[in-house]
């Protein structure tokens, strides 16, 4: 006599829905997870640009120029920074729908508004 081998219907569809309930969970924290990611990499990028921004603009012997903007990175476009008392703004390429902004006056202290 043969014994059959082999999974029954009942056993295949419980490891689906299992299968299922995980990839509920991990979905969305994966994509909460990427958005957190490009809000500090944008955070960082600004920030860079904000300290050499600051150093040329308050470089005695420099000449004031203000290098242009970093691009192609987490944020979409980096603006400002043309005297000390412009900020420098970075909008986030694909975060939470937020900016960042430099105070230079304070010293390049960024925030993620």
């Amino acid at each position: 006599m043969n014994a059959q081998k082999g999974f029954t219907l009942i056993e295949l569809m419980i490891v689906v829905a299992i299968i299922g309930i995980l990839a509920a969970i991990a979905i969305p924290a994966y994509q909460n997870y990427t958005r957190n990611s490009s809000d500090k990499a944008c955070l960082g990028e600004t920030k860079a640009y904000a300290n050499v921004v600051m150093v040329e603009l308050l470089d005695p012997n420099g000449g004031g120029t203000v290098p242009d903007a970093p691009s192609g990175g987490a944020c979409s476009n980096v603006t400002g920074g043309t005297s000390i008392s412009d900020p420098v703004i970075g909008t986030i390429r694909n975060g939470n729908n937020s900016t960042v902004t430099c105070d230079l006056e304070k010293g390049a202290t960024c925030t993620l508004s």
